[in-house]
């Protein structure tokens, strides 16, 4: 395959990833909503449940656990911030 190819590829890629985060974003947004009151919107233990599946499904996927723990990690402070400040807070 040529380098050209490839860039195509991986900028499908791309598309797909940014449309999956933003309709994580918009349940993410709907699951804030639901639970209004009930739990804080930056659920500590929450989060580590979902950095401990994504280390398991990067590392049987052939990706670094590490790797996928820091884009989650930035990936779950971005839309906690999002989600704050929709919240007003």
């Amino acid at each position: 395959m040529s380098l050209e190819g490839l860039r195509l590829q991986i900028n499908a890629i791309d598309a797909r990833i940014v449309g999956l985060l933003a309709q994580r974003a918009r349940l993410a947004k709907e699951a804030a909503r639901l639970a209004q009151g009930q739990v804080p919107i930056e659920s500590k233990d929450r989060q580590e449940q979902i950095i401990q599946h994504v280390r398991y499904m990067a590392e049987h996927q052939g990706l670094s656990p590490n790797v996928a723990e820091r884009i989650y990690r930035t990936i779950l402070s971005e839309f906690a911030a999002m989600e704050k400040r929709e919240a007003g807070l």
